[in-house]
């Protein structure tokens, strides 16, 4: 595509989506038919691609519908209350009902959802050498908040329920654009300052403005997980694996009205407009909105081809929704059309109402963009096999067996009488209050006599029994799961921790395998897929509005985005094989805790590998082990203050500060000598002084003084 031009989207007349002839009733394809590279000449061909594959698959499950059982399992799920006929009249007798399949299905995908979801977000990453923990955080928020808006828990659960069910769960995957709103509030309060010098305090006032909400809207390419009905997907009937990725060809039968294909042309147009689409957008082929109204008005009666449904579901004696086919609103452009999706390694084609076109163009992925698991694997199949199958026959033993109980219990509430045909023959009809009355020929005693009571057979408890532990060795949904019975009414097993663990242990074991198979085959290939997006569609632009509207904009100054692009991670989903382990990864943290703790292994791995032992991992086995989410809470970076504190009360800084004191005792000392030391000396300069001074003054100048030649002590007398 030229830099500068803009990708617009197609258009088609009223008459072409009127037009039905185009299905050509083209018959087979032919070597003509296509180009050198592959790919077909003409729309028609494109046409008859699509809907005779579609035909060829629908016809291949309707032709299995009896070994798939797909309708057994429906109808025993919601288990109808069984009636049984007689000359076109009900006939009243026991009719209770078994839940044993919902009752199972009920039981183990709920372990199943908690195994996968026991932690926010469901995997672990773990970055290589020279990956910075940054990057790490902001590679799992990313991941997270894509995780969330795909609905991934819920899709997951829906296709789990089907999966347990019918055998097989089915799950798309791909991108849509989507707005990212961000909404920031400016404080209206106004600052104050109080106080002066260094008294000064800060203080905000609230006011009374109303609220400056800055609300910001981005639009970006953000993946999508969707759980698909088994019977809307139409796979390559020669898949031959249980993994529809291995799939030639798909097609995704989906069934939309009017509001919803005007929904998906303005979503695609406003795509187009957005400069980061490329061409991965262009290849549409839309009417007018006025023709499509039109079309609508003019056409009350959809084509629909719901052979698919009536295959997987059973219809009258149990509850589903209403059929697409059926009018359900008087508006007319509620009515559903609908629309085949056909994807191959190479391309993508859509067509509308099984007669038109709409988009033509490559698959960007170059893969079946569909995901697929099955609860028990079929020997060359794609569809698996659901406890529907598995235990659905446990439960019409169980309900004939309890029924039957029923019956012959009632004969004892209820009995029936007997009498002598010849004896007092009544000339009316005769009623008492507890039975009936049979007329007989030749009794022995004569008269009127109860029918002998059966009994039930002590093979019918047995039967239940053996039907009830079959159930849960096949399905894993023991008594730890639906809080059954026991192995046995004279075992000790569940009275003890070990026989507990291993009641546990073995349910948990039976899941596994269902498990693994979603989590190889569906869970870790759309983390596979979400990174491939991210790195093939996302820009640094949507990926710095996502991790700003988690993280806030502090966090993206730390992010840089060439490293990011560069790092590289691994992932791991704790879940699977890990599930039955669970518990004794638990029980064991206190021995793990107690001999890391032990100062010997501290000092052989510091000697010996030069390696030391971080807690604070240890610390979230804890908090993982206990289901604690307050991580962040219990666990915080400490501040300067706190810093600075524990600075000062290492061994290092006590042993400086013990020689700091020492030094300044010793120079305390010293100086408190030479202070001593120059007192003394000043002490002895004076003393010295004052003795000399006194000594001089006690002394005549006779003995110290200088002779005068004249008069007494030497001076002229005067005379006046």
């Amino acid at each position: 595509m030229a830099e500068n031009s803009t990708p617009t989207v197609g258009t088609i007349t009223l008459d072409e989506l009127e037009s039905s002839s185009v299905v050509a009733h083209k018959g087979q394809l032919h070597a003509d038919d296509y180009n050198t590279d592959g790919s077909l000449k003409t729309t028609q061909d494109e046409l008859a691609l699509v809907v005779q594959s579609s035909e060829m698959a629908r016809k291949f499950i309707i032709g299995k519908q009896w070994s798939l059982l797909w309708r057994d399992a429906d109808l025993l799920f919601q288990s109808p209350r069984p009636m049984t006929v007689y000359e076109n009249t009900y006939v009243l007798e026991p009719n209770v009902q078994r839940f044993t399949v919902a009752k199972v299905c009920n039981a183990v995908v709920p372990q199943l959802y908690k195994g996968l979801f026991y932690d926010d977000p469901p995997m672990l990453l773990r970055p290589r050498p020279g990956t910075p923990q940054e990057i790490v955080d902001s590679k799992k928020a990313l991941m997270s908040y894509i995780l969330d808006s795909c609905d991934f828990k819920n899709q997951t659960k829906w296709g789990l329920e089907q999966m347990s069910l019918l055998g097989t769960g089915i799950w798309k995957w791909g991108y849509d654009w989507k707005t990212i709103t961000t909404r920031k509030r400016k404080s209206t309060s106004i600052p104050l300052t109080v106080g002066e010098g260094e008294n000064v305090e800060t203080a905000s006032i609230p006011t009374e403005v109303p609220p400056d909400i800055v609300v910001e809207d981005k639009v970006v390419p953000l993946p999508f997980f969707e759980w698909r009905p088994i019977d809307k997907v139409l796979v390559d009937p020669q898949l031959n694996v249980a993994d529809i990725r291995q799939a030639r060809w798909v097609i995704d039968v989906r069934y939309m009205d009017f509001y919803q294909m005007k929904a998906l042309k303005e979503s695609i147009e406003g795509a187009i407009k957005n400069k980061e689409t490329g061409d991965s957008v262009t290849g549409w082929k839309f009417p007018s909105e006025e023709d499509l109204m039109k079309f609508w008005a003019n056409n009350s009666q959809a084509q629909i081809n719901l052979g698919t449904e009536n295959t997987a579901h059973i219809q009258g004696v149990v509850h589903h929704s209403e059929k697409v086919n059926v009018q359900v609103s008087p508006d007319q452009l509620r009515s559903k059309k609908e629309i085949l999706e056909y994807w191959d390694e190479g391309r993508k084609i859509i067509v509308f109402n099984n007669n038109t076109v709409i988009y033509s163009g490559e698959n960007e992925f170059k893969q079946i963009p569909f995901l697929s698991a099955n609860w028990w694997n079929r020997p060359r199949a794609f569809y698996g096999m659901g406890l529907g199958i598995i235990v659905g026959q446990n439960q019409r033993v169980d309900q004939g067996s309890i029924n039957a109980i029923l019956k012959i219990l009632s004969f004892g509430a209820n009995p029936v009488y007997m009498r002598n045909r010849d004896d007092n023959a009544p000339t009316q009809m005769i009623r008492t209050n507890l039975g009936k009355i049979i007329t007989v020929a030749n009794t022995k005693d004569g008269g009127y006599k109860l029918l002998e009571t059966p009994k039930v057979p002590s093979d019918l408890w047995n039967a239940l029994r053996e039907s009830e532990q079959a159930t849960e060795s096949t399905s894993g949904a023991d008594q730890t799961l639906v809080q059954g019975s026991t192995a046995g009414p004279r075992t000790s097993m569940g009275r003890t921790a070990s026989g507990a663990n291993l009641l546990a242990g073995a349910s948990a074991t039976r899941l596994d395998g269902p498990l693994d198979n979603f989590i190889e085959q569906v869970f870790k290939p759309f983390l596979g897929v979400i990174d491939m997006l991210i790195f093939n569609v996302m820009s640094d632009h949507a990926i710095q509005a996502i991790l700003g509207k988690i993280k806030g904009d502090e966090f993206l100054k730390t992010i840089d985005m060439q490293k990011f692009w560069n790092a590289h991670i691994n992932y791991e989903v704790l879940a699977g094989a890990s599930l039955s382990a669970k518990r004794t990864m638990a029980q064991s943290l206190v021995m793990l805790t107690q001999i890391l703790q032990n100062p010997q292994l501290q000092d052989s791995l510091a000697d010996i590998n030069e390696q030391y032992i971080d807690y604070l991992p240890i610390v979230r086995m804890w908090l993982e082990a206990s289901e604690w989410k307050n991580e962040n809470d219990i666990i915080k970076p400490m501040t300067e203050e706190m810093k600075k504190k524990r600075a000062a009360n290492t061994k290092a800084a006590l042993m400086a500060q013990q020689v700091q004191a020492k030094q300044a005792d010793s120079q305390q000392k010293f100086q408190q000598k030479s202070q001593l030391e120059d007192q003394a000396s000043d002490n002895r300069i004076k003393r010295d002084i004052v003795r000399e001074a006194a000594r001089a003054s006690g002394m005549s100048e006779a003995v110290e003084g200088v002779p005068s030649p004249q008069g007494l002590e030497g001076e002229q007398p005067t005379v006046e």
